[in-house]
């Protein structure tokens, strides 16, 4: 009887053993991506005046699904004085989250990676001010010069260049594309 109880207790043993290492092996840790794409709700876009600080203007683009799904909440139309020189401050959020996530903390980190790409068929003179480790633009920071009174647009989109970043924008994915109704008064 005793070696019979002995028999079971070694019995249970191996098999909890068996059980546990199965358990062990069958478990995938997935390590993280540092260049996962994150979820981009929020474009926001301050211009100040060079000559003028008290001349702030901020401009906004929210979808709060991000790309897909349901239409854009708000695309600000953007309004400029003409023959003006302005800084440019760029900013994407996730505004789905609680508190709100600043993505730009993460495209700074990642900058070697990134470039914010402008483009515009009007007058509209943009120099990106902000470079990258590479000392490639980045995009975060520019100037923008304005000429003559004009109705035109302007685009920005977010370009994810892993591996791949020369400071042209027609390479990598775009991360996210706005076009913005431009006026310039």
């Amino acid at each position: 009887m005793k070696q019979f109880k002995s028999l079971s207790l070694t019995l249970i043993a191996l098999l909890t053993l068996t059980f546990t290492f199965n358990a062990c092996k069958d478990q995938v840790d997935t390590p993280p991506n540092p260049n996962e794409e994150e979820l981009i709700t929020t474009l926001e876009l301050t211009f100040t005046n060079e000559n003028n600080a008290s001349d702030v203007r901020i401009f906004k683009f929210a979808d709060a699904d991000g790309d897909g799904g349901n239409a854009p909440t708000i695309t600000d139309s953007i309004v400029l004085a003409a023959n003006t020189s302005y800084s440019l401050a760029v900013r994407f959020l996730d505004e789905s989250k609680s508190p709100v996530e600043d993505i730009t903390t993460e495209i700074v980190a990642e900058a070697i990676d990134h470039l914010i790409c402008y483009t515009t068929p009007g007058d509209l003179m943009i120099t990106i001010l902000d470079k990258d480790a590479n000392n490639l633009n980045l995009g975060l920071a520019a100037t923008v010069k304005t000429q003559a009174v004009e109705n035109t647009s302007l685009t920005i989109r977010l370009m994810h260049q892993p591996n791949q970043k020369n400071g042209n924008c027609d390479i990598g994915e775009t991360d996210v594309e706005v076009t913005f109704i431009t006026t310039i008064e």
